[in-house]
């Protein structure tokens, strides 16, 4: 049922109004009496009516007086002022206060019931109106929640990157990885806790949160190489145990780009954590000494190592690359690369990157046409009297004898 309020200081006025609607629309309205200004704002404060009919001249807080007053509590009710006083002050003040009607009275049954449907026309409207934009809110947030998930459990490696860009696109291109992970497990308190670590770092950075699992949450945020990570990470770290009354540690990735760049992040934050043998801890996997248990634990957190190393030099072979370059970049010790090297590709380092930057040379000489010097700079040598002594022991020709030959079949 609608609620409607009725301010008259006229008994009889409010009476028989009342008796008007109730036999117009039976079962429709829950109906309050208001005798002056004062007891109106206060059925409006206890009540909240849809429709309210107010009489301008009432003892003490006159009618209008309490529309102003009402509106500061409720701005959505319909109000009809219904006088006897046709004043156009009167009538140009209730517009400024968003009165809907101006009624004179005596009012006529016909007027009193059209314009009730057409008021009860507008609030089922109105809140059907309402109604969908609480949906679709609602949708939105779940969607939003939905496509935060998608993005975390990509940057985890535990969605295809398909799938999450079925979802909305990730908020930001740069930022680090961090892991947190808590002291404690309870299930029943997972969800408590998730929102409470989303609190505390939304409200101070962006970032994209994972739901909290085997008491982990990855956090991917917005970051710039200038950021003082690790104190803001120690901060947090204090803010975290305050919130949640238990004790935390993190782990906290490198300033890296892109979707791969992420990844990475996350996976040296995830080593770091691991590392970190006690709780009220914050550590940056810079800071983590490399040792063979560390190295293990890389190993085993990063997949195949050496699928990045190969893209890695892929990307960077006609730059001076060396080995202790991207041991450093794999977050490896020299010596225990280059043993793994040797053992997955069969090849030293030198040598692995001696063939590749030949092949690359083949390519440009065959496919671009470019001169043996060109070539030679253009894949990371110098000299290029080095250079064709290098290709001419992995290929038995020199690479004027190759380009010639490739000239000859052209």
């Amino acid at each position: 049922m609608y609620k409607l309020l009725i301010a008259d200081d006229e008994p009889l006025e409010r009476e028989g109004l009342q008796l008007m609607i109730e036999r117009a629309f039976p079962q429709t309205f829950t109906i309050f009496h208001a005798e002056h200004g004062r007891s109106a704002i206060q059925q409006v404060e206890q009540h909240r009516p849809h429709i309210i009919f107010m009489d301008i001249k009432m003892p003490g807080i006159q009618g209008l007086e309490a529309i102003a007053e009402i509106r500061k509590i409720d701005a959505q009710s319909k109000i009809v002022i219904l006088t006897a006083y046709d004043y156009f002050t009167y009538a140009k003040e209730a517009i400024s206060l968003g009165v809907i009607e101006y009624v004179l009275k005596p009012a006529k049954k016909q007027q009193i019931v059209e314009l009730l449907q057409k008021l009860l026309h507008q609030i089922t409207k109105e809140q059907a109106m309402r109604e969908q934009q609480l949906t679709a809110r609602e949708k939105l947030v779940q969607l939003q929640a939905l496509s935060e998930t998608a993005w975390t459990w990509l940057l985890m490696g535990k969605m295809d990157e398909c799938s999450a860009h079925t979802f909305t696109g990730m908020e930001f291109e740069k930022g680090y990885a961090m892991v947190i992970e808590l002291e404690k497990s309870d299930a029943s308190e997972r969800e408590k806790w998730e929102e409470i670590v989303k609190q505390c770092i939304k409200q101070q950075r962006r970032c994209l949160c994972s739901p909290l699992s085997q008491r982990q949450m990855a956090i991917f945020i917005e970051a710039e190489q200038h950021e003082r990570i690790i104190s803001f990470a120690q901060s947090l770290l204090k803010q975290l145990e305050k919130a949640l009354q238990q004790r935390v540690k993190i782990g906290i990735g490198t300033i890296r780009s892109g979707v791969d760049g992420l990844k990475r992040s996350y996976k040296e934050a995830w080593t770091a954590v691991r590392y970190v043998s006690s709780f009220s801890r914050a550590i940056h996997i810079d800071d983590v000494p490399i040792t063979d248990e560390v190295e293990q634990i890389h190993i085993k957190t990063n997949g195949n190592v050496i699928e990045q190393v190969e893209m890695f030099l892929h990307e960077n072979y006609c730059y001076d690359v060396t080995l202790e370059e991207v041991a450093k970049y794999v977050h490896l010790t020299p010596y225990y690369f280059s043993k793994l090297f040797k053992k997955e590709t069969g090849q030293t380092f030198i040598d692995y990157l001696t063939h590749l930057r030949i092949e690359k040379a083949k390519q440009l000489m065959r496919d671009e046409g470019l001169t043996v010097k060109e070539a030679c700079y253009r894949v990371g040598y110098k000299d290029p009297n080095y250079f064709s002594r290098v290709f001419k022991k992995v290929t038995n020709m020199t690479p004027t004898e190759y380009r010639q030959e490739v000239c000859e079949r052209l």
